[in-house]
């Protein structure tokens, strides 16, 4: 049964004046150029996203970020460190966050479907929220690109804030935002566009009650209860096939199925199912059968494959849930290539071919539906 988000709301004034937010000129600076604490989710909304319209710029470079929380003065780390040597201050790092009480959420390369699933259901929790389209939005045309700001009733420190992260991004986002969200330390841009995509810029508001930190926190998971590793079920030969054929049928051109290819593989190594060696390379043969396209940010610790291997824990749904994602994916985009074959040229092609042979070897029953569908 599907929880009511309703349940998860909180009796505390949407205007209490319990966020922060440390401003940054630009993507590639540290060190804060604005900080306000004591604000209400309105303004923060005004600050990020003002419903006059997405800022213009031709060079993302130029667009202000944000970090949704208070920093704290510490020694400056990584390049910062490196030019001011044993100096200390505030700086956009894990080492300098503090408390945080809303979220700024990612997500990169979903589909129109997606998008309209996951506002309805943000829309029928009456929470408050504002959803707008990232800078990159618009570069591809069936792609959306969105950024989701949530606010809760009371500030939590970094680890349970990321606990929380993950049970949003299980309960309202289908665990398709992007991982890199989930610290504290993750920058994100205002809503801004380049002046030739204006046209397909969008926010939405919804002027809803807070969440209850505590409610999303009764969610997270307990540690111990956390998947653990299992007996394989069959053989991993057979195993490491089926993920194989499952992550060629969905692809990896696009971020969402990347990162379930991602998350199941994960999830595979905790279930007993692959051994880490094979999901590895799995993981890695996947991500380089991606377009040039969608490697080319691979050199950003974001979506570098390695990366996101060492780092990515699948805490945001069970694991069986995780593989089963992939699973019914690859089910899905065999079956849609099937059909647009069908519908297109009256047969299939080799892609269609290909698709049928999956569907006819692992989902035999919605083969059989599709042959009764082809033949009606």
């Amino acid at each position: 049964m599907e929880l009511d988000t309703r349940t998860l709301l909180s009796s505390t004034a949407p205007s209490a004046r319990i966020f922060a937010v440390s401003g940054l000129p630009g993507p590639f600076i540290t060190i804060p150029s604005t900080e306000e604490a004591g604000l209400t989710a309105s303004q923060i909304i005004d600050r990020t996203a003002p419903e006059d319209g997405p800022l213009l710029a031709e060079d993302k470079a130029r667009v202000p970020y944000f970090v949704p929380c208070a920093l704290k003065v510490a020694p400056f780390v990584g390049k910062t460190a490196e030019r001011y040597p044993g100096q200390s201050g505030k700086q956009r790092s894990a080492s300098h966050v503090t408390a945080g009480a809303w979220f700024a959420i990612d997500l990169d390369g979903i589909t129109p479907e997606d998008k309209a699933r996951i506002l309805g259901r943000l829309v029928a929790s009456e929470a408050l929220f504002c959803a707008y389209s990232t800078y990159s939005h618009g570069k591809n045309p069936d792609e959306v690109r969105m950024r989701v700001l949530v606010f809760m009733d009371r500030a939590l420190e970094p680890p349970q804030w990321a606990d929380v992260w993950h049970v949003l991004n299980r309960v309202f986002f289908d665990g398709l935002a992007d991982v890199a969200t989930a610290k504290l330390s993750q920058q994100a841009g205002v809503w801004a566009t380049h002046p030739e995509r204006e046209g397909v810029a969008f926010r939405v508001m919804n002027r809803g009650a807070l969440l209850s930190a505590d409610a999303l926190l009764a969610l997270v998971p307990p540690k111990a209860e956390r998947p653990q590793r299992a007996r394989p079920k069959v053989s991993g030969a057979a195993l490491t096939g089926r993920y194989a054929d499952a992550l060629a049928m969905i692809g990896a051109d696009k971020f969402a199925p990347w990162m379930t290819g991602l998350s199941a593989l994960k999830a595979a190594v905790l279930l007993g199912e692959l051994p880490e060696d094979d999901a590895a390379g799995l993981w890695f043969a996947f991500s380089d059968s991606g377009s040039d396209a969608a490697k080319a940010h691979n050199d950003d610790k974001r979506y570098d494959p390695a990366n996101l291997w060492e780092s990515w824990e699948p805490t945001a749904a069970p694991a069986e849930g995780l593989a089963g994602k992939l699973f019914a994916s690859a089910r899905d985009a065999a079956l849609s290539a099937c059909r647009a074959d069908v519908a297109r040229v009256g047969h299939l092609t080799a892609e269609g071919l290909r698709a049928a042979r999956y569907l006819a070897k692992y989902h035999p029953r919605a083969f059989d539906e599709l042959t009764t569908e082809v033949q009606a």
